[in-house]
């Protein structure tokens, strides 16, 4: 097993194909899609406001320094690639498929420490798209909340509870969480 201390990111990312380096870099953004287009009960309205809250969970979470290097990376990567999002938004019903083959490509590469911490942070991507719609309307009433997400942050940070069963997450959200964790090979896919 590579230890990334050992290799520089860069030298990491070479080993993949720009195939899979697209698709790596692609998986934040496309994990929140993913979660999103899940669930359409709410209209049109609420999925608009997912995917517009999407770039700001992209940019919380880039801003959190309590991450691996790697997954720090990745998610500057995606925010720096925003031009192509357009792109990266069709067939998103392969999110999973392709998820489970990047853990495949990316498991002899890093330790399994470094896996769990970027699989953490895609799995709470996807869960803070899905709490986006109910977030934005509480940090409309709320003014004095500095910033919609930051409870989002802390409620990621803080002891991991059953997230997946967060009242603010509809069944079929939760469905693609629990599809989206069992790709990823997170443990949290037996909580679902």
């Amino acid at each position: 097993m590579v230890n990334p201390d050992m290799h520089s990111l860069n030298e990491i990312f070479s080993q993949l194909s720009p195939e899979d380096e697209e698709a790596l870099i692609a998986l934040p953004y496309r994990a929140g899609l993913f979660v999103s287009f899940s669930d359409v009960t709410g209209g049109w309205e609420a999925q608009e406001r997912e995917i517009q809250s999407l770039t700001a969970i992209l940019r919380e979470f880039s801003e959190d320094f309590c991450k691996t290097e790697f997954s720090q990376k990745v998610l500057m990567d995606c925010l720096r690639a925003r031009a192509q999002w357009p792109g990266w938004s069709h067939n998103i019903d392969t999110v999973p498929a392709q998820a489970d083959r990047l853990m495949i490509l990316l498991t002899p590469m890093f330790s399994e420490k470094e896996l769990n911490a970027f699989r953490e942070v895609i799995i709470d991507i996807a869960l803070a798209v899905a709490m986006a719609f109910r977030e934005e309307r509480e940090a409309r009433d709320n003014a004095d909340n500095p910033s919609m997400f930051k409870n989002l942050l802390s409620f990621f940070s803080g002891a991991k509870q059953d997230a997946l069963s967060h009242i603010n997450v509809s069944k079929a959200e939760k469905k693609a969480l629990a599809s989206l964790c069992t790709a990823l090979k997170s443990s949290r896919a037996k909580a679902a």
